[in-house]
């Protein structure tokens, strides 16, 4: 069976050839320019796809930057919100109490300087 497959592709191969192709001499120029037309054409693709590859690097480079920062941004509002929430608790904490009023501690002064006066009036007659 192998030698009939065998024999069969050689003489496959030596009567396939039957037909013989000729060029003109304009045919073959053509071809030529169009060989080195093309020949140029994959140069000029090659010098572009390492310009590309180099492109999509400088891409890459800069969404991983881009993704650092705006994980850092988040980070800054998380850190803002939680500034905010503390800066709340401090107006708490510093905003005066009823008895800290400055008219509280005026009355206070004008009662006590008042009866201190009238009780030095009563002692001197």
């Amino acid at each position: 069976m192998k030698k009939l497959i065998l024999m069969l592709t050689m003489f496959g191969l030596l009567f396939s050839q039957d037909k013989v192709y000729t060029f003109t001499e304009e045919e073959v120029v053509n071809m030529g320019n169009k060989v080195k037309d093309l020949q140029t054409t994959v140069e000029n693709q090659t010098e572009q796809l390492g310009i590309y590859s180099e492109l999509i690097k400088k891409f890459e480079n800069q969404t991983e930057i881009d993704s650092m920062l705006l994980s850092f941004k988040t980070q800054q509002v998380n850190i803002l919100k939680d500034r905010e929430v503390l800066y709340e608790k401090q107006i708490k904490l510093i905003k005066p109490k009823w008895y800290e009023n400055k008219w509280l501690y005026f009355t206070f002064g004008v009662i006590a300087t008042s009866t201190s006066i009238k009780l030095a009036g009563e002692i001197i007659d």
